[in-house]
Protein backbone atom coordinates (compact mmCIF):
# COMPACT_ATOMS: atom_id res chain seq x y z
CA UNK A 1 0.00 0.00 0.00
CA UNK A 2 0.92 3.42 -0.85
CA UNK A 3 2.34 5.36 2.34
CA UNK A 4 0.98 8.71 3.84
CA UNK A 5 2.81 11.94 2.81
CA UNK A 6 3.52 14.32 5.99
CA UNK A 7 4.29 16.78 3.99
CA UNK A 8 1.48 16.62 1.22
CA UNK A 9 -1.31 16.03 3.89
CA UNK A 10 0.00 19.17 5.50
CA UNK A 11 -0.36 21.30 2.74
CA UNK A 12 -3.90 22.51 4.03
CA UNK A 13 -2.78 22.25 7.92
CA UNK A 14 -5.11 24.91 8.58
CA UNK A 15 -7.79 23.82 7.11
CA UNK A 16 -7.48 20.52 7.80
CA UNK A 17 -6.62 20.86 11.46
CA UNK A 18 -9.65 23.97 12.12
CA UNK A 19 -12.30 21.66 13.17
CA UNK A 20 -10.37 19.59 15.69
CA UNK A 21 -9.39 22.98 17.13
CA UNK A 22 -13.27 23.51 17.16
CA UNK A 23 -13.83 20.28 18.89
CA UNK A 24 -11.25 20.91 21.20
CA UNK A 25 -12.51 24.31 22.77
CA UNK A 26 -15.85 22.51 23.48
CA UNK A 27 -14.04 19.60 25.51
CA UNK A 28 -15.17 21.29 29.69
CA UNK A 29 -12.76 18.23 31.47
CA UNK A 30 -10.75 20.97 33.77
CA UNK A 31 -8.51 18.84 34.97
CA UNK A 32 -7.58 15.29 32.91
CA UNK A 33 -4.84 12.77 33.95
CA UNK A 34 -4.50 10.93 30.60
CA UNK A 35 -5.28 12.37 27.36
CA UNK A 36 -5.32 10.34 24.10
CA UNK A 37 -5.51 11.09 20.28
CA UNK A 38 -6.26 8.65 18.81
CA UNK A 39 -5.05 8.86 15.11
CA UNK A 40 -2.82 11.53 15.79
CA UNK A 41 -1.17 11.72 12.37
CA UNK A 42 1.96 14.13 12.48
CA UNK A 43 0.64 15.24 15.98
CA UNK A 44 0.61 18.82 15.82
CA UNK A 45 -2.65 18.71 17.35
CA UNK A 46 -1.96 16.34 20.08
CA UNK A 47 1.01 18.81 20.92
CA UNK A 48 -1.67 21.26 21.32
CA UNK A 49 -3.37 19.26 24.02
CA UNK A 50 -0.58 18.92 25.49
CA UNK A 51 -0.40 23.10 25.63
CA UNK A 52 -4.35 22.49 26.90
CA UNK A 53 -3.47 19.79 29.58
CA UNK A 54 -0.17 20.29 30.52
CA UNK A 55 -0.56 18.20 33.74
CA UNK A 56 -2.19 16.00 31.63
CA UNK A 57 -0.17 12.34 30.37
CA UNK A 58 -1.23 13.15 26.26
CA UNK A 59 -0.21 10.03 23.82
CA UNK A 60 -0.64 10.13 20.42
CA UNK A 61 -1.59 7.10 18.77
CA UNK A 62 -1.41 6.31 14.68
CA UNK A 63 -0.67 3.49 12.05
CA UNK A 64 1.20 5.47 10.20
CA UNK A 65 5.31 5.17 10.89
CA UNK A 66 6.03 8.29 8.29
CA UNK A 67 3.14 10.62 10.07
CA UNK A 68 4.28 9.67 13.75
CA UNK A 69 7.77 10.37 12.43
CA UNK A 70 7.36 13.77 11.45
CA UNK A 71 5.81 14.53 15.38
CA UNK A 72 6.84 17.69 16.86
CA UNK A 73 9.38 16.70 19.72
CA UNK A 74 7.04 18.43 22.23
CA UNK A 75 6.97 15.98 25.55
CA UNK A 76 3.77 14.04 23.85
CA UNK A 77 4.35 10.30 24.11
CA UNK A 78 4.05 8.92 20.41
CA UNK A 79 2.71 5.36 19.92
CA UNK A 80 2.47 3.08 16.74
CA UNK A 81 -0.66 1.37 17.04
CA UNK A 82 -4.05 0.68 15.53
CA UNK A 83 -7.18 2.43 16.66
CA UNK A 84 -9.27 -1.37 16.17
CA UNK A 85 -6.74 -2.99 18.00
CA UNK A 86 -5.95 -0.11 20.46
CA UNK A 87 -6.46 -0.79 24.55
CA UNK A 88 -5.56 1.71 26.83
CA UNK A 89 -3.54 0.29 29.76
CA UNK A 90 -5.74 2.40 32.29
CA UNK A 91 -8.68 4.52 32.05
CA UNK A 92 -8.57 7.71 30.18
CA UNK A 93 -9.88 10.76 31.28
CA UNK A 94 -10.34 12.89 27.75
CA UNK A 95 -10.34 10.38 24.16
CA UNK A 96 -9.73 12.55 21.41
CA UNK A 97 -10.55 11.40 17.84
CA UNK A 98 -9.87 14.35 14.28
CA UNK A 99 -10.78 12.86 11.29
CA UNK A 100 -9.41 9.57 12.05
CA UNK A 101 -12.76 7.23 13.12
CA UNK A 102 -14.11 7.40 9.48
CA UNK A 103 -11.60 4.59 8.82
CA UNK A 104 -12.53 2.52 11.28
CA UNK A 105 -15.48 -0.06 10.64
CA UNK A 106 -18.43 -0.69 12.61
CA UNK A 107 -19.53 2.16 14.53
CA UNK A 108 -22.23 0.56 16.64
CA UNK A 109 -19.76 -1.19 18.28
CA UNK A 110 -17.01 1.19 17.90
CA UNK A 111 -18.22 3.88 19.84
CA UNK A 112 -19.70 2.00 23.27
CA UNK A 113 -16.76 0.35 23.26
CA UNK A 114 -14.48 3.90 23.05
CA UNK A 115 -16.85 4.78 25.91
CA UNK A 116 -15.94 2.26 27.97
CA UNK A 117 -12.39 3.15 28.20
CA UNK A 118 -13.18 6.15 29.99
CA UNK A 119 -12.76 6.75 33.18
CA UNK A 120 -15.69 8.43 35.55
CA UNK A 121 -16.52 12.36 34.07
CA UNK A 122 -14.13 11.34 31.24
CA UNK A 123 -15.14 12.57 27.74
CA UNK A 124 -15.18 11.05 23.80
CA UNK A 125 -14.36 13.92 21.31
CA UNK A 126 -14.52 12.89 17.82
CA UNK A 127 -15.19 14.44 14.55
CA UNK A 128 -15.57 12.92 10.90
CA UNK A 129 -15.67 14.60 7.36
CA UNK A 130 -18.83 13.99 5.99
CA UNK A 131 -17.87 14.17 2.62
CA UNK A 132 -19.05 10.82 0.68
CA UNK A 133 -21.57 12.54 -1.67
CA UNK A 134 -19.55 15.67 -2.28
CA UNK A 135 -18.55 16.19 -5.56
CA UNK A 136 -14.29 15.94 -4.44
CA UNK A 137 -15.53 12.30 -3.64
CA UNK A 138 -18.41 11.51 -5.87
CA UNK A 139 -16.18 12.49 -8.93
CA UNK A 140 -13.15 9.53 -7.28
CA UNK A 141 -15.58 6.62 -6.79
CA UNK A 142 -16.84 7.39 -10.60
CA UNK A 143 -13.56 7.88 -11.80
CA UNK A 144 -12.37 4.39 -9.75
CA UNK A 145 -15.20 2.69 -11.11
CA UNK A 146 -13.54 3.51 -14.76
CA UNK A 147 -10.80 1.24 -13.33
CA UNK A 148 -13.01 -1.22 -11.83
CA UNK A 149 -12.21 -0.44 -8.65
CA UNK A 150 -15.12 0.13 -5.85
CA UNK A 151 -14.87 1.51 -2.51
CA UNK A 152 -17.43 0.96 -0.07
CA UNK A 153 -19.16 3.81 1.80
CA UNK A 154 -17.49 4.76 4.97
CA UNK A 155 -19.04 3.49 8.05
CA UNK A 156 -19.97 7.18 9.51
CA UNK A 157 -23.64 6.77 10.63
CA UNK A 158 -26.01 9.45 10.43
CA UNK A 159 -25.68 12.57 12.74
CA UNK A 160 -28.88 11.11 14.97
CA UNK A 161 -27.77 7.59 15.07
CA UNK A 162 -25.17 8.35 17.14
CA UNK A 163 -27.41 9.44 20.00
CA UNK A 164 -28.96 6.47 19.76
CA UNK A 165 -25.92 4.06 19.88
CA UNK A 166 -24.87 6.18 23.11
CA UNK A 167 -28.15 6.25 24.90
CA UNK A 168 -27.87 5.43 28.41
CA UNK A 169 -24.20 5.11 28.50
CA UNK A 170 -22.98 8.90 28.06
CA UNK A 171 -24.13 12.52 27.57
CA UNK A 172 -23.91 12.77 24.18
CA UNK A 173 -24.18 16.03 22.17
CA UNK A 174 -24.19 16.09 17.79
CA UNK A 175 -23.84 18.59 15.68
CA UNK A 176 -22.86 19.26 12.07
CA UNK A 177 -21.04 21.79 10.47
CA UNK A 178 -20.23 23.21 6.55
CA UNK A 179 -17.08 24.75 6.12
CA UNK A 180 -16.05 26.97 3.40
CA UNK A 181 -12.76 26.67 2.92
CA UNK A 182 -11.15 29.52 0.10
CA UNK A 183 -8.40 28.02 -1.21
CA UNK A 184 -5.64 28.78 -3.50
CA UNK A 185 -2.84 27.63 -6.12
CA UNK A 186 -3.60 25.52 -8.85
CA UNK A 187 -6.20 22.74 -8.94
CA UNK A 188 -6.69 22.96 -4.74
CA UNK A 189 -9.30 20.53 -4.38
CA UNK A 190 -7.49 18.03 -6.23
CA UNK A 191 -4.51 18.56 -4.16
CA UNK A 192 -6.51 17.97 -1.35
CA UNK A 193 -7.91 14.53 -2.52
CA UNK A 194 -4.59 13.14 -3.88
CA UNK A 195 -3.50 13.30 -0.18
CA UNK A 196 -5.89 11.28 1.30
CA UNK A 197 -8.86 9.51 -0.16
CA UNK A 198 -7.05 9.14 -3.27
CA UNK A 199 -4.53 6.37 -1.80
CA UNK A 200 -7.22 3.94 -1.62
CA UNK A 201 -7.61 3.72 -5.32
CA UNK A 202 -4.32 3.91 -6.18
CA UNK A 203 -4.19 1.23 -3.59
CA UNK A 204 -6.32 -1.20 -6.15
CA UNK A 205 -5.07 0.07 -9.76
CA UNK A 206 -1.76 -0.89 -11.51
CA UNK A 207 0.85 1.65 -10.75
CA UNK A 208 1.37 1.60 -14.75
CA UNK A 209 -1.71 3.76 -14.65
CA UNK A 210 -1.47 5.92 -12.02
CA UNK A 211 -0.27 8.66 -13.74
CA UNK A 212 -3.63 8.29 -16.01
CA UNK A 213 -6.09 8.20 -13.23
CA UNK A 214 -4.41 11.60 -11.71
CA UNK A 215 -4.34 13.46 -14.55
CA UNK A 216 -7.83 12.82 -15.09
CA UNK A 217 -8.99 13.06 -11.60
CA UNK A 218 -7.51 16.33 -11.69
CA UNK A 219 -9.11 17.40 -14.88
CA UNK A 220 -13.12 16.63 -13.46
CA UNK A 221 -11.93 17.95 -10.18
CA UNK A 222 -10.70 21.49 -12.04
CA UNK A 223 -14.11 21.56 -13.82
CA UNK A 224 -16.73 20.85 -10.50
CA UNK A 225 -14.10 23.50 -8.59
CA UNK A 226 -13.19 26.38 -11.18
CA UNK A 227 -11.51 28.73 -9.33
CA UNK A 228 -13.14 32.46 -9.03
CA UNK A 229 -11.82 35.53 -10.68
CA UNK A 230 -9.48 35.96 -7.86
CA UNK A 231 -7.85 32.38 -8.72
CA UNK A 232 -9.20 31.21 -5.47
CA UNK A 233 -10.95 28.29 -5.28
CA UNK A 234 -14.27 28.01 -2.20
CA UNK A 235 -14.55 24.23 -1.15
CA UNK A 236 -17.49 23.45 1.31
CA UNK A 237 -16.77 20.47 3.63
CA UNK A 238 -18.86 19.23 6.11
CA UNK A 239 -17.86 17.79 9.26
CA UNK A 240 -19.73 15.55 11.91
CA UNK A 241 -19.16 16.01 15.25
CA UNK A 242 -19.84 13.54 18.25
CA UNK A 243 -18.69 14.62 22.19
CA UNK A 244 -20.05 11.82 24.76
CA UNK A 245 -19.50 12.28 28.58
CA UNK A 246 -19.62 9.87 31.10
CA UNK A 247 -21.34 10.27 34.36
CA UNK A 248 -18.83 11.22 37.11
Amino acid sequence: MLTWDPGHYEEFFAERHQPGHDLLVRIDHSSPRSVVDLGCGTGRLTSELAIRWPDADVVGVDRSAEMLASAPDTGVIFQLGDIETWTPTSPVDVLFANASLQWIPDHRTLFPNLVSTLAPGGTLAVQMPLSWDQPSHSILRELGAEYDVSIAAPPTLEPGDYLEVLAGLAETEVWVTTYHHVLSGENPVFRWVSSTGVKRFLDRINPDQHGAFLDELARRLLGAYPPDQRRETVFPFTRLFVLARVSA
